[in-house]
């Protein structure tokens, strides 16, 4: 065959761009392949087959690609920041450093570099030296209201810390953009929290909110209808017990909640010789809608689906969690928030895969996301106490719904349990995902390697109970949430 020319290998390279842009991953990432292969100095092409990579949530094939365009095209800013994205996103963080510090050397002046080194650092609980660089930052431009929100995120602040005049000015100013704002009433919430002037708190917090919500709009309609949708999709297939086979990585998904203890119950896991951490891929709940087939109206049922799609669909999360884990062992847990969605389907999928749905107390779940600051686009119901309760009462449902089918494939953790009783609830957790005990699990304080949750300070300590009925301190501030939840679950909230 003729090798293509140069006009046809850019309209290839062209098609494939576009592939990604409407969705479809797997399609540009094979057209990409060709591409490099027949034109294995072309650095785009290489960078596009990088970013429709990480779309598929294979980071360290996208390292290799991104590593050989960046030798192709040294110096590139847009090559090294994304070289750098999946470098962290397949734990190489000594290596997401030095290209950061490539790029800083290209960019001395970009206040987003040296940010993004100070949050790799304090995902490793380097917590000195990244504040050391924020404070910096701040210092050079005190109206950037994200760097207070991470300066107060891993810490506890006293009394006498020099943040919080600084923030109070900040305040003041009338020349803050929206979101540098709201970041820093999310900062001033936390602050005086710490600092347990609670009468303070949720002036900021509403503030930081209301806010956010004008600039990124909830949505929760249809939200109901489409989890009765899944639930019906799923009900009544069958979910044999677990099977021990021969495919690796064996996933166990940890789900909940935002702010209900998940991160820690995936720490503890973590601390198992035999347990690698992905973290969250929000991959394993897309692909089963898709296997479901139809559309999110009209999904198909679970019991029609065909073999060869599920394999499919487990291939897809292997592969996926085989290059986002932090390790090379049998077993990688996936706290993909959203998981509880599709649970019957993930466990018919993977024969062997096991389930820890994390519950705590609903009152303390909606304060933790109410003071939290998400990333934009996802969660959209946390800037809002009514929305926080009609989506605790939905991921209930799903549990509820899910229970009986599912089985022994999924083990339930209450977070207070856990906090009040670690040495026996530590335990029933690790025989709850068939394996074998190890002591280490009573300790994830001493577990390495990164944390890139919003849990990254609370995770680093021992086990500690301070957080159990936190919501007692703002009850007056909840009454929101109380009232919409014991409206929509018909369940009276009691101490």
């Amino acid at each position: 065959m003729a090798k293509p020319s140069p006009a046809q290998i850019k309209a290839a390279l062209q098609q494939a761009i576009k592939l990604r842009q409407t969705g479809q991953f797997s399609q540009s990432f094979q057209l990409l392949q060709q591409v490099t292969t027949v034109a294995p100095r072309l650095a785009e092409a290489h960078y596009h087959m990088a970013l429709a990579a990480i779309d598929l949530h294979l980071p360290r094939t996208a390292v290799k690609a991104l590593a050989t365009a960046d030798r192709l095209k040294p110096k590139t800013p847009e090559i090294l920041y994304t070289l750098c994205e999946a470098q962290m996103a397949c734990y190489r963080h000594e290596d997401g450093l030095k290209t950061l510090r490539r790029l800083r050397q290209l960019m001395p002046k970009r206040r987003s570099i040296m940010l993004k080194e100070a949050m790799i650092r304090m995902q490793l609980g380097e917590f000195d030296s990244s504040i050391e660089v924020i404070s910096q930052l701040i210092d050079g431009n005190p109206a950037y209201g994200e760097n207070y929100r991470s300066y107060v995120q891993p810490r506890r602040i006293k009394e006498d810390d020099p943040i919080i005049p600084k923030m109070l000015a900040a305040y003041e100013r009338d020349d803050l953009t929206t979101e540098s704002r709201y970041h820093l009433c999310y900062a001033l919430a936390k602050a005086y929290g710490d600092l347990r002037q609670d009468d303070k708190v949720f002036k900021y917090l509403n503030e930081a909110n209301s806010l956010q919500r004008s600039a990124d709009t909830p949505n929760m309609d249809g939200a109901a209808e489409e989890v009765d949708r899944l639930i019906e999709a799923q009900k009544d297939a069958v979910i044999p017990p677990a099977v021990e086979g021969e495919d690796r990585p064996v996933p166990i998904y940890v789900c909940g909640m935002p702010r209900s203890g998940t991160t820690l119950v995936e720490r503890i896991l973590g601390r198992h010789s035999e347990v690698s951490s992905a973290e969250e891929l929000a991959i394993g709940s897309k692909l089963a809608r898709a296997a479901l087939g139809g559309t999110t109206k009209e999904p198909g049922h679970l019991g029609n689906v065909p073999q060869g799609t599920l394999d499919a669909v487990a291939r897809r999360l292997r592969a996926a969690m085989a290059e986002s884990a932090d390790g090379d062992t049998k077993y990688v847990t996936d706290k993909s928030i959203m998981t509880f969605l599709t649970m019957p389907a993930l466990a018919l999928a993977l024969p062997d895969a096991r389930f820890v749905v994390v519950r705590r107390d609903p009152r303390d779940v909606a304060l933790s996301i109410y003071r939290n600051h998400f990333a934009e686009g996802t969660h959209k119901y946390s800037m809002d106490l009514g929305d926080i309760a009609k989506q605790v009462v939905l991921f209930e449902k799903c549990v509820e719904a899910f229970r009986e089918q599912m089985g022994d494939r999924m083990i339930e953790v209450q977070y207070e349990d856990l906090v009040e009783d670690p040495d026996t609830q530590i335990p029933r957790l690790v025989k709850g995902v068939n394996l074998p005990w190890q002591e280490a699990c009573l300790h994830p304080e001493e577990g390495e390697g990164a944390v890139r949750t919003l849990s990254l300070g609370q995770v680093r300590v021992p086990v500690y109970k301070s957080a159990k009925g936190g919501w007692r301190r703002f009850a007056e501030d909840m009454k929101p949430f109380i009232e919409t939840y014991e409206a929509l679950s018909n369940v009276p909230l009691r101490d």
